[in-house]
């Protein structure tokens, strides 16, 4: 069973003692690590529109606390003081391949469940101050050196600095503290509080890995049963007793809308995974919109023939998500995509190979609504052609 990093412990070791338990400290997990990126460049991606990015500054001109919203500029850099702000660029995984390269070691983690890899550059003093996050994370030294300091437990129920628009914590006390320097990993389950403070011109690099909210789990339940028609029973009391109060919704009343919103559930219940998996795989506006550019003319399969035959391949479109289910449905990017009819394995091979050759392509092209559907996703920009290497 392979080890997770040089901790000593297998990958199901470390999911059964830390994962959604414990914090972990990893020293050395990337011996020798240089940032793929340079602080500069970071800024550069800053700049550009098609990056989400944030600027946080302490003792803002205006607050405590000071947010700017990227796209950034020039003057926004210039106008910084020399200490005690912080950038922060996400989802660079989907817009740069050396940085997704960060995330082999962590494929024992479904695959739906990552969030992104969002980058923190800071000079001495920076920190987004005290926060809690609703998901885990793995916070891996870049360059230079934070401090971190963290809390023991779970703060479920947190209290924030009010008039600003970042969530720091009104009060922290630190139970443990690690200086970390590059290539050292703090690994951190939802809701533990942390405090990181640059101690030196730093990055850290943000590995998250998110789940759906309950709120956001009905609604998309509640979205699969209007789709399919369902959920239209009414609530009904022909258990109904005497009252004394004529306008009091009472516990008997409580009881039969449970029941009512249980059955609503049992019923969909073979529907479940169809809108849990477009709900995991919902992709950002921002992210869909630069997938979109990809689109093309609807290839022929002679096309895909001599392709392939020239040893080129297709590549997963990063800005997409992708996953399966063993009813044999395919999630990209919030959509479902049913092949009741197919091998399952062609189904897992379309969601779980980032990349496509000609052995793939064999397979794939026996089955000629796999075949069709992949042709779909070509011109859609789902799977993108690149050259041989």
């Amino acid at each position: 069973m392979a080890e997770f990093f040089n901790t000593g412990l297998s990958q199901q070791q470390f999911l059964d003692q830390y994962w959604q338990k414990k914090p972990l400290l990893i020293r050395q997990a990337f011996s020798d690590f240089k940032s793929p990126i340079s602080p500069d460049e970071l800024a550069g991606l800053a700049c550009d529109e098609a990056f989400e990015s944030r600027l946080i500054q302490q003792n803002g001109k205006d607050s405590d606390w000071q947010l700017t919203t990227g796209p950034l500029s020039d003057s926004d850099f210039a106008s910084l003081p020399d200490s005690h702000w912080t950038l922060l660029v996400q989802d660079l995984d989907k817009h740069l391949p050396e940085l997704a390269k960060l995330l082999i070691p962590f494929q024992f983690i479904p695959d739906w469940r990552r969030d992104d890899v969002m980058a923190s550059y800071a000079p001495y003093g920076g920190s987004v101050g005290p926060h809690t996050d609703g998901y885990d994370v793995f916070l891996l030294q870049a360059m230079g050196s934070r401090q971190w300091q963290i809390s023991n437990k779970p703060i479920l129920e947190a209290e924030l600095i009010d008039g600003v628009d970042l969530q720091i914590l009104a009060e922290f006390e630190a139970e443990s503290e690690w200086r970390l320097e590059a290539g050292d990993i703090l690994y951190l389950p939802p809701h533990f509080a942390h405090h990181g403070v640059a101690l030196d011109d730093c990055m850290t690099f943000s590995i998250g890995f998110r789940a759906p909210k309950q709120v956001e789990i009905l609604d998309a339940l509640v979205n699969i049963l209007l789709e399919k028609d369902l959920g239209k029973r009414h609530y009904s009391d022909s258990d109904l007793q005497l009252t004394e109060y004529e306008y009091e919704i009472n516990s008997q009343s409580i009881s039969r809308l449970k029941q009512l919103l249980h059955d609503a559930v049992d019923e969909a219940e073979p529907l479940l995974a169809n809108a849990f998996g477009k709900l995991v795989t919902e992709t950002k506006p921002c992210l869909y919109e630069l997938a979109s550019e990809q689109f093309s003319e609807l290839p022929s399969v002679d096309e895909l023939d001599k392709q392939f035959s020239q040893g080129h391949y297709l590549q997963k479109n990063s800005y997409l998500r992708f996953a399966w289910s063993q009813d044999k449905v395919l999630y990209i990017a919030g959509e479902a995509y049913e092949l009741a009819d197919s091998d399952i394995e062609l189904v897992c091979l379309l969601a779980e190979n980032d990349n496509l050759r000609q052995p793939q392509w064999h397979q794939i092209k026996s089955d000629s609504v796999v075949r069709d559907l992949l042709c779909q996703f070509i011109a859609e920009g789902v799977w993108l052609w690149k050259i041989r290497e």
